[in-house]
Parts: C-alpha cells; structure tokens; sequence
C-alpha cells in the first residue's frame, strides 16, 4: 500500500514539473502530502480503528465520539462519509473496553488487528514505552506539531517518549479536550438565592486569588430557606484540589537545570503552601463548610442539586453526553483554581490530567502508518462552520452555556501551559490521597524520593522529547 501511494505521489510530481516546465514563471511548490492527498485510491481499503468504549466515549450510537441525531453527531456522520469516498476506502470501528492493551498483544505476536487506535492515554502510557505503537513525528501525512488540531505540546505529553511521539488528540474538533480536566463548578441558582459574589465576577475583575476564595469558603454555605438543607461552600476531593492549587500557585511541574538534574514543582515552597492552605479550608475553621471524600458521580450530583455552591467536576461529567450536567442544570458557572501569591498573574491557573481522552495512535502492526496517519489528518479536520475557536464558543454559549465567559473558559482551559500532565499510572497522585491523613510535612517528605524515581523513569523522557521538538510546535 504504501509503494502504491509513493508511486502516485511520484506521478503526480512528475506531472506537476513537466507543466511548470511549460510555463517558466510558474514556481514548482514545495514537496507536501497535503498537495496530493485527494488523488490517493485506496481501492475499496478496509481500515479498522480500535475504540475506546465508555461512558463519554464511544459506542454504537456515537460517531468520532458525537452522539448520533446531534449537530455534532451528524457533522461527524458526514465526516466519516466523505473520507470513505474521498479515499475510496471502508473504515470500521472495533469497539473495546481497553483497545491500547489489545493493541499490545497483537504487536508483540507480530499481529495486525487495528490501523489506528482510540483510547485514554493512561492505558496507553506503558504501550507507547513498549514499542507498539508508530511515533508519528516520523511520518509525512500528519503534522502531529500543530497544536490547534492535535492538542497542545502539554496535553499529548503524556504520550512523549525518549524522543518520540506516539499520540495526539482531535484537538479542531469540539469538546475533545475538555473531557480530560478538571473545572471548579458554580451553582448560580445558590448564587442568585443567596445575593452572593459571583466567582465568575472575581476571575473577570482580575481578584480571583486566595483571599477571595477564602472568602467564599467562609460566607457561601448556609441552610436552604424553603428546605432547610444544608448547602455547602465546596465539594471536592482534597487531594486533587491541593494538587491543582498549587500549580495555580506559581508552580511549574517539571524543572530541568542545565547540568541535566531536575526538580519537581509539587515538592517546591511555593507548593508546600498552598498544601498548607487547603488543607486550612478543608480541616480548619471553615471545615463544617466543605465536603470532600465523594466519588467524581456524586461531586457532579452536588453541582447540579446545588447541596454545594462551588464543585469540583470532571469535564466528562459538564458536556460530553446527555448523563452529563448541562443536560441537568440550566444555570452554572466555571471558574478555574484561584492563583496563589505566587502565581504570575490571573491567568497563571492550571488543571491537570491524568488521561487525555480520545488520543489517538497507530500500532506497529498497522497494514501501512502512513496511510493510517492520512486518514486520521483528514477525519479531524475542523468541521464546516467550526473552523475557529470563536464559531466553536459562539456554538457552546448557545446551546450548553448561560454565560459565555463559562464557555470561553471551557476552551482556554486545555490551551497552553494551563494544563499539565500527573502521571497517575505510575503512582505521581499517591502522595496527595494520604496529606489528610498524614499531616503536610510528613506526608510531602514521605513521598519525596518515590516520586523523583518515578520522574526520572517516566516524566524525563517525555519532557526531553518534547524539548527536542520546542521549535516546531506551532497553532
């Protein structure tokens, strides 16, 4: 298959020089795929993509992760149609509970099953260190560095290795970054009730800090007026609430110095105090205000009964299929972690991951990468109508948002160095699930030699790789 499309390719260069041959003013192009991608025949190619079937996912009723009967789930529709006939190709879905460990399997029985494969990258993580998968910075049909359609450099380092790039993320396409964050969730109904300060208005005015918070810790829990329950100020878990804030705290993840040692941001002062402060929040004076030890299911139950103002929410859980909260709640805010003292500034704020959803790979053993990478570059083009960030926020403030700041957010969280990745496969998150219990200190020092061994197995490689390639990201 792929002699067949370099020999296509060759002809039609062949063509192309001989015309500008004929007319000397005419400039001959620069050698791309893109320029000839259209005239490729598969002859009727069956190709099989390996997906993720979960709750926010895929199945049968969905569509390159759209729910079907939807906008999005017929755009989708049309997609799939028009790349089939485009290539004259077949592409089936095979839909598995972990495609990335199958995908393991078959390549280590030298096996093909799969031309690509869709999976969250926390079961991917170990493949990609196990050379089963294509590193497709290798390729020429897919510019795996432009960050506006494959996710920023920080959502698919997850999936950097010792110089490769083994995943990216459909990141032109709606709602497929979000569902891998994190996002502080306001019931504006509680809001509203209780004449309180909207948070929205504090991130806006430049004042959503710690002092604020503090404040809305300390003012918004109180008994509901018609049934007497009680509302809560926060719910969250700790652990990922202290973690988050304090990378809002000025914090970077990784720090590589120049005689090749590094340090971890989350064993840093400025961390350390912002441990110190939510676990203030969460066990000190303002206890009886915040809840926290509830599964992820329950914290979004909280967000949309408004039994706590403010929610920490799994973005899977604010938009991506009709279980989710924007089907149950009509007025809810966003707002990202408050910035620490620290903190660069308002917009210093910072959401981890530990799973970037719907990344996509290609095994080893796929009947031909390059024709796999082409065919993914053309699933995942932007859609007709959504082709900047501005149609796509125009389109969530109008169908899922009450205000459009919560929709512009929604966006710009995944963009840039707001987020960042825990590697919560090989144990980085054991350390924030035992400070509560342990004590700040101890809990900080018990952890400390862990997880450097665990960033230097696993966290280096990909921070030097993705160091290798700093010049060619671009939007």
């Amino acid at each position: 298959m792929k002699k067949r499309i370099a020999f296509l390719l060759c002809m039609l260069m062949l063509v192309s020089l001989c015309a500008s041959c004929a007319a000397e003013e005419e400039t001959v192009p620069e050698y791309t795929t893109a320029i000839y991608a259209d005239a490729i025949d598969l002859g009727g190619e069956k190709l099989v993509m390996g997906v993720l079937i979960d709750y926010y996912a895929e199945g049968a009723e969905r569509t390159l992760g759209y729910t079907q009967g939807t906008d999005f789930g017929d755009l989708a529709t049309e997609r799939l149609k028009d790349v089939e006939n485009r290539y004259n190709c077949e592409i089936e879905f095979d839909y598995l509970s972990r495609p990335g460990e199958t995908v393991y399997s078959s390549c280590m029985a030298g096996q093909y099953l799969f031309d690509f494969v869709t999976d969250e990258s926390y079961y991917l993580v170990n493949v990609t260190r196990a050379n089963a998968f294509v590193d497709l910075a290798a390729l020429d049909t897919i510019d795996v560095f432009d960050e506006s359609k494959w996710g920023s450099r920080y959502m698919i380092y997850s999936t950097m290795f010792d110089g490769g790039i083994f995943g990216v993320v459909p990141a032109a396409l709606p709602l497929k970054l979000g569902t891998s964050l994190t996002y502080l969730v306001v019931n504006e109904n509680r809001i509203q009730q209780q004449l309180l300060t909207d948070p929205r208005d504090y991130f806006e005015q430049g004042e959503w800090n710690w002092d604020t918070f503090g404040n809305c810790i300390e003012t918004y829990a109180h008994n509901d007026p018609l049934t007497n329950e009680y509302v809560y100020s926060l719910a969250s878990g700790f652990g990922g609430f202290a973690k988050d804030l304090a990378m809002s705290n000025g914090v970077d993840f990784f720090y590589l110095h120049d005689d090749g040692s590094f340090d971890l941001g989350y064993f840093s002062q400025p961390a350390i105090d912002a441990y110190n402060q939510a676990y203030e929040w969460f066990y000190g004076a303002t206890a009886d205000n915040v809840i926290s030890g509830e599964s992820w299911n329950t914290l979004k139950q909280r967000a949309i009964e408004g039994s706590a103002v403010i929610s920490l929410v799994l973005g899977s859980g604010i938009v991506s299929n009709t279980s989710s909260l924007v089907y149950y709640i009509d007025n809810f805010g966003l707002v990202p972690f408050p910035v620490g003292p620290n903190a660069r500034g308002q917009d210093n704020y910072k959401s981890s991951y530990s799973a970037a959803s719907f990344t996509m790979c290609i095994p080893l053993t796929a009947k031909d990468p390059e024709v796999s990478a082409l065919i993914i570059d053309k699933l995942y083009e932007p859609f007709k109508g959504f082709e900047t960030e501005e149609s796509v926020i125009d389109y969530l403030y109008k169908n899922y948002f009450a205000d459009r700041r919560d929709a512009e957010l929604y966006i710009n969280m995944s963009k840039g160095d707001h987020i960042y990745y825990n590697d919560h496969r090989h144990g980085m998150s054991t350390m924030f699930d035992s400070l509560n219990s342990n004590g700040i200190a101890k809990g900080v020092e018990s952890h400390r030699s862990s997880h450097y061994e665990t960033a230097e197995k696993y966290i280096l490689p990909a921070y030097l790789t993705m160091l290798q390639y700093e010049e060619y990201f671009h939007e």
